[in-house]
């Protein structure tokens, strides 16, 4: 079952709005360099920052079974054990400093919604190497799998 809900997912994952770093006219590679350059910044300024905490246990009531008239038998309570959850305290903070770090450099975090099928059908096949000068208000991605997208202006 577990696998499945995982399957479903990532099928879902492809229909959703593509969430991406943007600047008019940069290769792809530049902005997975930049990206990178952020990210490092970020590691550096804001370090990993562990913490753990314990979920304790939870109480479950015993109860009465009675499969049959008059052979009732009680099922006794018992604690769950509790957990440890270890958590990284910086990490909002650190995503937060590589975004700053990535709109310094120029750029802007946009999320382009899937081309409509007429839309996906009726353009030639690409991919998106270097970012378009402009997007219209209406641009949209085709995904093409294993990363591969194709941003179409629709004017």
């Amino acid at each position: 079952m577990k696998k499945l809900t995982m399957i479903a997912l990532a099928l879902l994952a492809g229909c959703g709005p593509m969430g991406l770093y943007y600047k008019p006219g940069i290769s792809l590679a530049g902005i997975e360099r930049d990206e990178i350059a952020c990210t490092l910044k970020a590691e550096r300024e804001v370090p990993v920052r562990n913490v753990s905490r314990v979920i304790p246990g939870q109480w479950i009531p015993g109860h009465k079974v009675c499969p049959k008239k008059g052979q009732c038998h009680v099922t006794p309570g018992y604690m769950t054990p509790s957990r440890v959850v270890t958590e990284d305290a910086n990490l909002g903070l650190r995503n937060r400093v590589a975004a700053l770090c990535m709109q310094d450099r120029g750029y802007s975090r946009i999320s382009l919604p899937p081309c409509p099928r007429e839309v996906a059908q009726s353009v030639p096949p690409a991919i998106t190497t270097v970012m378009p000068k402009r997007l219209s208000p209406s641009a949209c991605v085709i995904r093409h799998g294993r990363g591969a997208f194709q941003v179409v202006n629709r004017d």
